[in-house]
């Protein structure tokens, strides 16, 4: 488990893994002695703790820096990983990490239970907004998790996520500067309404009384009228609430909001077919490709998937998320050292992105290469201390 409860540092040998971001290594060692602490020179001996640096690890041979000797210690539990933003965090020197800490979709998706395909979509329309973007690839912090959390709490309870952005967006300054965890949202069918000041709200600050059966005009079905493009002869007609003309959206976005809407009701090969139209129609587009390499993962097609995301790296050399999909892919179907090759393409281009250092060691963990392994487990553990996969990276390092 990874270090966080309040630590004892007294009679404590101590060694520093790293460059440390928070403060030089003079200053820590000051600050270590000053809580009676022995701060060795080397990662050798008796260690209790070994503090893993915030910044970036030494280019020193990390296998050979951690000795058998310590590595057993740390088998055993008689020396401890701490990261060394839970440690000043611990002594109260700085403010609580959490803040700092940024979680991938990935991480996002496996915190919260919910397929990463939902959470990079509720990115996209806007409605979880991330605290930067690197490479196509967005980043959330603490509280945008807990976001991404309510958003998936209230898709539970049938809201669709294109009703939740327009009608939070309705809402306007009722609303603006608050966080979707403070907000207390009750959700009625198609209708998002917040309770606030003891009322009942509308989107269009309509009041409600009760939950009342909806209205015609924000319509009596859930189900979207959606153009569904057949396999077998090309025809296209509306499936729907209504049989209508055979007509369908026509712009891309409209399309693939139907697409999206397709996939939100588990309906993933009409969602597949309409990937497809859109990219027949408006050519080749690396999001759109990538899209569909992630649905043809979920239809269970992985060698189809594997290409599409083959094909949206030719468009777009720079997009690190479809290196990393296909870096899982080929090393799913055991091309491990074409996945290895993936990912140190990925990290070439972004080298702060944790889930590549993660299954890059577990790659090379997989071909015996613990070495190499170790420093990306390290890494990991360093740019994403509180990932949902710490733990395994903690256990990795402790069987080396």
């Amino acid at each position: 488990m990874i270090q966080t409860s309040p630590l004892v540092l007294e009679n404590k040998r101590i060694g520093l893994l790293g460059k440390l971001g928070a403060m030089t290594r003079k200053e820590a060692c000051h600050w270590l002695k000053h809580y009676q602490a022995t701060v060795s020179e080397k990662l050798t001996g008796e260690l209790d703790l070994v503090i893993i640096g915030a910044d970036e690890l030494p280019d020193e041979d990390i296998q050979a820096m951690l000795n058998e000797k310590l590595r057993e210690r740390i088998r055993q539990g008689d020396t401890v990983l701490v990261h060394e933003h839970d440690l000043w965090a611990s002594l109260g020197l700085v403010d609580d990490p959490s803040a700092k800490q940024l979680y991938t979709p990935a991480m996002v998706a496996s915190l919260i239970k919910t397929p990463v395909s939902a959470v990079r979509r509720w990115h996209r329309i806007g409605l979880l907004p991330s605290i930067k973007v690197a490479h196509k690839l967005p980043y959330f912090d603490f509280e945008q998790v807990q976001c991404a959390k309510q958003i998936a709490a209230w898709v539970k309870q049938g809201a669709k996520v294109t009703d939740l952005k327009k009608q939070l967006d309705d809402f306007g300054s009722r609303i603006a500067n608050r966080s979707l965890i403070d907000l207390d949202i009750r959700i009625d069918g198609r209708r998002i309404l917040l309770y606030d000041d003891g009322k009942l709200i509308g989107s269009q600050g309509q009041l409600h009384l009760n939950f009342d059966e909806p209205s015609e005009d924000q319509g009596a079905s859930e189900e979207p009228s959606i153009l569904v493009i057949s396999s077998h002869g090309g025809q296209a007609s509306l499936r729907g609430p209504r049989e209508i003309q055979d007509q369908g959206p026509s712009t891309r976005d409209a399309m693939l909001a139907a697409a999206e809407e397709l996939e939100d009701a588990g309906q993933i090969q009409e969602a597949i077919e309409w990937h497809r139209v859109i990219l027949a129609k408006y050519g080749p587009n690396a999001e759109i490709v990538f899209g569909l390499g992630e649905l043809l993962l979920r239809a269970g097609e992985v060698l189809a998937a594997r290409e599409r995301f083959y094909n949206a790296i030719e468009i777009d050399e720079d997009f690190v998320e479809a290196r990393a999909s296909l870096g899982c892919v080929l090393a799913e179907t055991g091309q491990v050292d074409l996945a290895i090759a993936a990912f140190e393409g990925a990290l070439a281009k972004d080298d702060h992105y944790p889930d590549v250092h993660y299954h890059l060691a577990r790659s090379l963990d997989e071909i015996g290469n613990t070495q190499d392994a170790t420093k990306h487990w390290l890494r990991f553990l360093q740019l994403s201390p509180q990932s949902p996969w710490a733990d395994e990276a903690l256990e990795r390092l402790g069987r080396v």
